[in-house]
């Protein structure tokens, strides 16, 4: 089980998403959801990780892409 957290940038297909319903919920709307393909633009070991779902870009806070389990 790896989280987006722990990869390198590249394209990952999401597998799970983890947390509460208010974390699921805004993953859900953000289009971060099981099956679908993101692209890992950015990540730094501190901040943000910036992703791209679909043609947008959107960055997230490190503790909410840690619920992100990707293959």
């Amino acid at each position: 089980m790896e989280t987006l957290v722990n990869k390198r940038p590249g394209v990952y297909v999401v597998k799970d998403v983890l947390g509460g319903y208010w974390c699921k919920q805004k993953l859900y709307e953000l289009g971060i959801c099981p099956g679908k393909e993101i692209k890992l633009i950015t990540f730094w070991h501190k901040g943000a990780v910036l992703i791209r779902v679909e043609n947008t870009k959107i960055a997230l806070g490190r503790r909410m892409a840690s619920k992100i389990i990707v293959e």
